[in-house]
């Protein structure tokens, strides 16, 4: 009989008369060392050593991220709108848009294709898009990637002014449920990582004239800047899911509320009325880690 046979024998041979000489052994054996402390030597010393180390555990990851329209109408805001929160110091931007045609043939698509743009080729990040794609809601479509203008009006600007991030883009489909939504938001969270970008690409009130869009936009821009997912469903824009979606991310990474750097509609931005137009607003949060001034360009290669 081997030594591991000897010890599980003596084990069932003594039953409840081992526990007792046990704890005589473990009360001995306390004594001899400091308290809060095991003999590996890895367990905090004191209550605040243990506080600290629960807490950077539990800390959210530091994001920033923003909501930005794709609408060409639009393109001056959207390129000020990176001006502003572009960094070479950010490694990996969550890009999400609609599905504008419904083409996509899972709850979220996503695409692991490197992006030729005029700045450069920007990476995938093929290990989070492969993750992503492997849920039962999500599927890899490359082939949707290439019409979606929610994506692609976006790639050359993210290529430029986060000059050392790859891209991660999702489209999230209009009809996407709860259950998914969720499913879909607790695993990107497990996949973030302290200075990674978050961006939603999405238009405001369609179709409407300015007077409108403007009383819209009041509701719109305080359930955004608020952070109140379950308000989504209620308010005009053009990417509701992907909407409910990163502001969940938003609330659980207490980035704090949102702060709206421009907000306008094609009327304005074109000078002349437009009866049934569109509305966009820029807005950012997590806003203490990117204090760079408005149209600071961080485009330096690291």
């Amino acid at each position: 009989m081997n030594s591991e046979n000897i010890i599980l024998h003596g084990m069932k041979s003594f039953g409840n008369k081992l526990f007792p000489t046990l704890m005589v052994l473990l009360a001995l054996t306390a004594g001899s060392m400091s308290p809060g402390e095991t003999e590996a030597g890895a367990y905090p010393r004191s209550a605040s050593s243990l506080r600290n180390i629960q807490g950077e555990r539990n800390r959210p990851v530091r994001v920033r991220g923003g909501i930005t329209p794709h609408h060409d109408v639009a393109l001056g805001m959207i390129q000020r709108f990176y001006e502003r929160i572009g960094s070479a110091e950010v490694r990996r931007v969550w890009l999400f848009s609609p599905d504008h045609f419904g083409r996509a043939r899972a709850f979220a698509a996503l695409s692991p294709a490197d992006w030729q743009t005029p700045e450069r080729i920007l990476e995938a990040d093929r290990e989070a898009c492969s993750s992503l794609a492997s849920l039962s809601v999500a599927g890899s479509d490359e082939s949707l990637f290439r019409r979606e203008h929610g994506i692609t009006v976006h790639i050359p600007l993210v290529a430029r002014y986060f000059p050392n991030a790859s891209v991660v883009p999702v489209v999230i489909g209009a009809k996407t449920p709860d259950l998914a939504l969720i499913i879909l938001k607790n695993a990107i969270r497990d996949l973030l990582r302290d200075g990674d970008a978050i961006i939603l690409s999405m238009d405001l009130s369609h179709y409407k004239p300015p007077e409108a869009m403007a009383a819209e936009d009041r509701k719109t821009l305080e359930v955004l800047t608020k952070l109140r997912p379950h308000g989504t469903g209620d308010i005009d824009v053009d990417a509701r899911r992907a909407a409910a979606l990163v502001l969940m991310l938003f609330r659980e990474l207490e980035t704090g509320e949102g702060t709206v750097l421009e907000h306008s509609d094609s009327s304005r931005i074109l000078g002349r009325r437009i009866e049934s137009g569109t509305s966009y607003a820029t807005i950012i949060y997590g806003a203490d880690g990117y204090e760079g001034s408005p149209g600071g360009d961080n485009r330096e290669r690291q």
